[in-house]
């Protein structure tokens, strides 16, 4: 078939149920996501597409449109049953596992590309001067780190609406707690460069001493001139046995939150630790383990 300049040959969405090959001329192929998000491919000469609508009938990804005129041979879905009925029986289930295998390639790379961006999305919010950003613009942003499509994107910022840590609206989003998007960012960062847990993370022991220094920081805890919180060890010794169930603390129990410094000793059998940070830890270890659920 002949395609002049300016002509569509399909729209996306529509259910051609035929294979294109290019033999002359050039095409421009563009798709738009549920968030208005474009992605763009050309087709020249030898190009081929609609492979999908051929063999199983699926809508056509793209809207397919000449930009100079065209020579394109079109092979119907009639003609390759026609050639199908020639054929033996075991070619038509190869081309079915064929379809089968290229979808959950496409799966797997759609929550690849998801995981893979995470990161990547975090640091640009961690870095954003104002605390909202049109969704566009953040678009543009991840553009310069990843191809993933706006609408992945957008998934991506509905998990951490879900975490409370970004909120939504029509057009933007606004940053709820960035030094907590910061700490996640760094953890992320660290388990991918040294593939290993990072320091972030903290034990069962150590969530435990730091969830009973926060609530005896609320109930007695005294502010101190450098802007950290003091608890008495007796307070939060008991504490930390109404918390979890009669467990005991030994000095043992505070070495590695000391030399994290999460926890700082001070004379008179106190502690101190910087409120807020150690809120956004026990948030980050609530948060973590969910995260790869929420991605996959």
């Amino acid at each position: 078939m002949i395609l002049r300049e300016g002509e569509n040959l399909c729209l996306q969405g529509d259910l051609t149920h035929s294979f294109y090959i290019v033999k002359s001329g050039a095409l421009t192929a563009t798709s738009k996501d549920e968030q208005n998000g474009t992605q763009v491919l050309n087709f020249g000469p030898g190009s081929t597409f609609g492979e999908l609508s051929l063999i199983a009938g699926e809508p056509m990804e793209y809207t397919v449109h000449a930009e100079e005129d065209c020579e394109i041979e079109v092979v119907p879905q009639s003609a390759l049953h026609d050639t199908m009925k020639e054929q033996p029986i075991w070619l038509k289930s190869i081309l079915a596992f064929l379809t089968q295998r290229n979808h959950i390639a496409q799966e797997n790379k759609r929550k690849s590309d998801l995981i893979t961006t995470f990161p990547s999305l975090l640091f640009v919010l961690s870095r954003m001067p104002a605390k909202d950003i049109s969704l566009v613009a953040l678009q543009d942003e991840i553009a310069q780190f990843s191809k993933l499509s706006a609408l992945g994107t957008y998934k991506l910022l509905i998990i951490l609406q879900d975490f409370k840590l970004v909120r939504l609206q029509s057009e933007s989003a606004s940053v709820e707690n960035k030094p907590l998007i910061k700490i996640l960012y760094e953890t992320l960062r660290h388990r991918a460069i040294y593939k290993s847990t990072s320091p972030n993370i903290l034990s069962l022991t150590d969530q435990a001493i730091l969830t009973a220094f926060v609530k005896a920081a609320c109930d007695k805890g005294e502010l101190q001139s450098d802007g950290l919180v003091a608890v008495n060890l007796n307070d939060l010794i008991e504490q930390t046995k109404r918390t979890m169930h009669g467990m005991s603390l030994t000095p043992r129990n505070f070495e590695t939150l000391l030399q994290k410094q999460l926890l700082k000793e001070l004379p008179k059998d106190k502690y101190c630790a910087n409120f807020d940070r150690l809120l956004n830890l026990l948030e980050l270890n609530r948060i973590y383990p969910l995260l790869d659920k929420k991605l996959l």
